[in-house]
């Protein structure tokens, strides 16, 4: 089981990578190969993240 130090690093990266994701999707008429997330490609992260996973 992970020390709760740990578990709120995960918690910290995982909101920082999240933000960053929806951060880029916010950039209009950028026309390089940066992916854009759906909601449901962000619906699909949020759950990976929750359950433990990698996204």
């Amino acid at each position: 089981m992970s020390s709760e130090a740990e578990m709120i690093a995960f918690q910290k990266a995982a909101v920082y990578d999240l933000l960053r994701i929806l951060k880029k999707n916010q950039k209009d008429g950028s026309s390089d190969t940066e992916k854009e997330y759906s909601i449901a490609d962000l619906e699909k992260l949020f759950d990976a993240y929750i359950a433990g996973k990698e996204g």
